[in-house]
């Protein structure tokens, strides 16, 4: 019963991540970054959506997000951790935070 509903659910983000993708972009309509309209900066999440059009379009270079490229692994591990060690799991997530947190910063000064 748990594994049907977060099947249905996967299902559900994953037809709206198409829709959005395939309809709503190519029709103009974009979500805006919050953090990017406050602050002109960009957070470490930006061209997250770019990523993903693009794997979706099979261009797995140039990437639009480094740092949520090479996380990506990580946070899957993340995952598989969190029921088997839930203390690595717990050690891992503050290192993923770290390491996004200072992608963040980084892009910004190096302007990526």
């Amino acid at each position: 019963m748990r594994r049907n509903k977060a099947l249905l659910a996967g299902a559900g983000f994953l037809c709206a991540g198409l829709l959005y993708g395939y309809v709503l972009i190519p029709l103009g309509f974009r979500m805006p970054c919050p953090f990017r309209r406050v602050t002109g900066l960009r957070c470490p999440g930006c061209g997250i959506t770019d990523l993903c059009l693009g794997l979706l379009h099979g261009r797995f270079l140039p990437s639009y997000n480094w740092g949520l490229t090479v996380a990506a692994p990580w946070i899957l591990g993340l995952l598989w951790l969190q029921r088997r060690y839930p203390k690595a799991a717990g050690a891992l997530a503050w290192v993923l935070v770290a390491f996004l947190l200072a992608w963040g910063v980084l892009r910004n000064l190096w302007g990526i």
